[in-house]
């Protein structure tokens, strides 16, 4: 009796056994992901240019303190022109005495790393000649007048400023700025560049030199 048993239960678990392992096997498998949205899955999203003081901006980096830093692409005449800078808030100080410029510095024209132009065409800043090339540029009181410097030396930090790599020192139009710019933008147009800064508004007159 106990044998017959036995041998009825182990046909029972081993039927049971078999049941299972067929309902895993009919069980179908995921399917896979087709592979057009695998990559679109995998590829990151790309951010898009705003528009900036006339140009194409993209963000390079937030900056050190809370100064994000742009790089701004124009195309003037055909003449490809690129500002990379540093764009620090004002936060209620006010510009030439406890935020730059100030009377005796020369100021970066922006934040932490030297501001940077690159043209691929030779350039008119009023009446200086500016060669196709890279350079950084830098802004300073002059006596009586405010002068936008253009120096050939790149990749410093913004203190770093050699005045024997000056490539031309221009008088700039000054304007006060009515209400003031709580953050520094670098602006060029066909025929102007300029900056806009607390209550100063600065600009020059520029061409493509043929």
């Amino acid at each position: 009796m106990t044998r017959k048993f036995l041998f009825f239960v182990t046909l029972a678990v081993c039927a049971f056994a078999a049941a299972c392992a067929a309902d895993m096997a009919e069980e179908p498998a995921p399917e896979p992901m087709p592979e057009q949205e695998a990559e679109a899955a995998a590829e990151p999203a790309t951010s898009t240019p705003e528009m900036l003081g006339g140009g194409k901006a993209m963000e390079v980096h937030p900056g050190q303190a809370g100064s994000p830093h742009v790089q701004v692409d124009w195309m003037i005449d055909d003449a490809n022109i690129s500002i990379s800078y540093g764009r620090p808030y004002l936060r209620e100080r006010v510009v030439g005495e406890s935020v730059e410029p100030m009377a005796s510095m020369v100021w970066r024209l922006g934040a932490d790393e030297a501001t940077t132009l690159v043209t691929d065409k030779d350039l008119m800043i009023r009446d200086a000649h500016v060669p196709a090339g890279e350079y950084t540029l830098w802004a300073a009181h002059m006596n009586d007048e405010f002068h936008l410097i253009v120096n050939s030396q790149t990749g410093q930090w913004g203190t770093q400023y050699d005045a024997s790599h000056d490539v031309a020192h221009i008088a700039m139009d000054v304007e006060d700025l009515d209400p003031p710019a709580d953050q520094l933008t670098l602006s060029v147009t066909s025929d102007m560049f300029g900056f806009e800064w607390g209550q100063m508004a600065a600009s020059v007159p520029i061409t493509i030199h043929d």
